[in-house]
């Protein structure tokens, strides 16, 4: 009998650690941490707070013009990161398109979902049981690149 409730026991002990949530990664960052302190470490990367475009429950970290971090949250929990990537010609968005793409193929174990296809316009969608990840290339009129990590609501 104590036999069985041990094996019980580290059944129960088995499933509630496997349980725990697994947070994709930003820039190094875990998208789990609480919101102040993402963007308190974006900070300390060298991002600063963009204060007339950030607002309630939104904050706007630039490096440059050429690259930013939104960070949306609800209370102190992140709800979606976006960054934005603007090159000053089209052959090199392409390429960090593709760089990003294939290193989120490898990191997330999948080939994303690609809705659009064309040199000038790609979108690559991953989704995880958690997350929704979008890199999505722009090549008109300014060469942009947007990679957008999204948490899935809770059920």
């Amino acid at each position: 009998m104590k036999k069985i409730v041990m094996a019980a026991l580290a059944a129960v002990a088995l499933c509630a650690c496997s349980g725990e949530k697994e947070y994709l990664n930003c820039k190094g960052l875990s998208l789990g941490l609480p919101a102040k302190t993402f963007v308190d470490s974006l900070a300390a990367r060298g991002l600063v707070m963009d204060s007339a475009h950030s607002g309630d429950g939104l904050v706007v970290m630039r490096q440059s013009e050429a690259y930013s971090v939104t960070v949306a949250s609800q209370g102190d929990k992140i709800t979606a990161v976006e960054e934005d990537y603007r090159a000053t010609y089209n052959d090199s968005t392409r390429h960090l398109w593709q760089q990003l793409r294939d290193q989120f193929v490898e990191e997330l174990g999948r080939n994303p979902g690609v809705p659009k296809r064309g040199d000038d316009h790609k979108i690559a969608e991953f989704e995880t049981s958690d997350y929704r990840l979008v890199v999505e290339l722009d090549n008109h009129s300014v060469p942009f690149l947007r990679v957008l990590y999204e948490t899935k609501e809770e059920k």
